[in-house]
């Protein structure tokens, strides 16, 4: 004896039509899953794009505010020496101070006066040279 079971399926109208909702119930989640996935792909894509623009400008900014310590750090030189260059222009209209400065860079002397050259003047000289 077989053991055969046979299983029939209802064919009446209310069988096809939840079938057929199945179907569309079915086609409606793919399709949902489907949009969320191309949402969830651009908003992964935006949101990687502006990370990658603020860190780019995030460098920049940092690259930048180097850059302005070192103008500011030249600035602060060239203001020193510009007040040095002010101060020797002031000697400068020193009528004793210009005497100095030719005997000691120039050796010119007064009437009647002799220069003698040291060894140890000499290696000054070479230094500042």
């Amino acid at each position: 004896m077989k053991n055969e079971k046979t299983v029939t399926r209802m064919q009446n109208r209310y069988i096809k039509d939840r079938e057929n909702l199945h179907k569309v119930r079915s086609r409606h989640r793919v399709a949902l899953a489907r949009r969320l996935a191309v949402l969830l792909a651009v908003l992964v894509i935006a949101f990687a794009a502006v990370f990658i623009t603020y860190t780019k400008q995030a460098l920049l900014l940092k690259n930048k505010q180097a850059e302005k310590v070192k103008v500011e750090q030249k600035l602060a030189d060239a203001k020193t020496e510009e007040r040095q260059l002010k101060a020797q222009i002031s000697k400068l209209h020193d009528d004793e101070y210009i005497a100095k400065l030719a005997r000691s860079e120039y050796y010119l002397s007064k009437e009647g006066e002799i220069i003698f050259n040291t060894p140890t003047d000499l290696e000054k000289k070479k230094v500042n040279i």
